[in-house]
C-alpha cells in the first residue's frame, strides 16, 4: 500500500473541514426551540398508536 500524497492529504482535510461544516451541530440556542416546535407539529400528525392486538384477532 503506498503513502498517501501531499495532493491526497490536502483534499482529505478539506473533505473533513466540509464535512465538519455542514454535519456538526447547530449551536444556536434557537434551533432546540425549533426543533421542539418541528417536534410537537409532527407529533400532532401522527395517529394513536396501540400496540395491543385488537379482539378480534385474539379470537
Amino acid at each position: 500500500m503506498s503513502t498517501p500524497s501531499n495532493d491526497d492529504l490536502e483534499f482529505e482535510a478539506m473533505m473533513q473541514d466540509k464535512i465538519r461544516d455542514n454535519f456538526s451541530e447547530a449551536t444556536d440556542d434557537n434551533s432546540d426551540r425549533v426543533t421542539d416546535e418541528r417536534l410537537k407539529e409532527m407529533n400532532k400528525k401522527l395517529p394513536s398508536w396501540n400496540l395491543e392486538p385488537p379482539l378480534k384477532f385474539l379470537k
